[in-house]
């Protein structure tokens, strides 16, 4: 499959998210921070991905993306599947370059994982949830699959329901050594775990689904930090399906470069 991402597509995945961060709007600024041009949404290029990997996910599984290069907008980029004896692998690479790896993906077949005793619980209305639903359907009428509503309520969660602006909490980080107009943050990473309940289909009982998160900075130096938000759906004391959003904030290349 082949697939460039416009301003149009940028713009629909921001309206649906919230997901607005300068460096997919403003070409200034994204090539301030050291980018070719304006890039997309990483949590876009990996629904596409996601769409393209449903159809092998059979039992319980983990589904790891990294994303190793921002896609750049109006650029081609070739999405590739390949499976293999005990996994299967996504590879998304520019069309005219395939030796410039955008995102690769690994799945696996996996035992479901407990729940963090660091974990906390957060109340999730049913109003957030059928208004994630209908929004979803409005935006993106082809995504039908369980595991992918799910998926996508829960990155809701994460930009929707915190109380802060989550991309000016992470600058304040480095922002003592930088200013902040020179730091951004990107999406460079998401772990799956997805439960066979949630693949094999029927309707899901939201009513009966609590929702756990954590909140981990995994380092935090003068010039950069890493942080890790993990989101937890758990039914009858059983995790049904989990999300780990790995994030990067750093300062410009150009200023570091002074």
């Amino acid at each position: 499959m082949i697939r460039r991402y416009s301003a149009r597509d940028i713009e629909k995945w921001a309206d649906y998210s919230g997901d607005r961060n300068k460096v997919h709007f403003d070409k200034a600024f994204a090539i301030k921070n050291g980018l070719k041009d304006i890039i997309v949404q990483g949590m876009l290029t990996l629904l596409d991905a996601k769409v393209m990997i449903t159809p092998w996910l059979k039992t319980h599984s983990s589904l790891d993306f990294y994303i190793k290069n921002p896609v750049s907008m109006n650029t081609d980029v070739q999405f590739t599947l390949k499976e293999g004896e005990n996994k299967q692998t996504l590879t998304i690479a520019e069309s005219q370059n395939p030796e410039a790896v955008c995102v690769t993906a690994t799945l696996l077949a996996q035992k479901p994982p407990n729940l963090p005793k660091s974990a906390t619980r957060i109340p999730i209305s049913d109003e957030f949830i059928q208004m994630h639903l209908e929004s979803l359907k409005s935006h993106y009428p082809h995504i039908s699959h369980n595991w992918l509503l799910m998926d996508t309520l829960l990155f809701s969660i994460c930009f929707n329901q915190r109380k802060d602006d989550y991309f000016h909490q992470q600058a304040l980080k480095i922002s003592k050594h930088h200013r902040y107009d020179n730091i951004t943050t990107y999406h460079v990473a998401q772990k799956l775990f997805i439960s066979e309940q949630l693949i094999v289909g029927g309707d899901i009982n939201f009513s009966e689904i609590s929702f756990f998160i954590e909140d981990k900075d995994i380092y935090i130096d003068n010039d950069s930090a890493y942080n890790i938000f993990n989101i937890h759906a758990v039914q009858q004391g059983t995790i049904i399906f989990q999300s780990s959003i790995g994030c990067m904030t750093k300062a410009s290349r150009r200023e570091l470069e002074i």
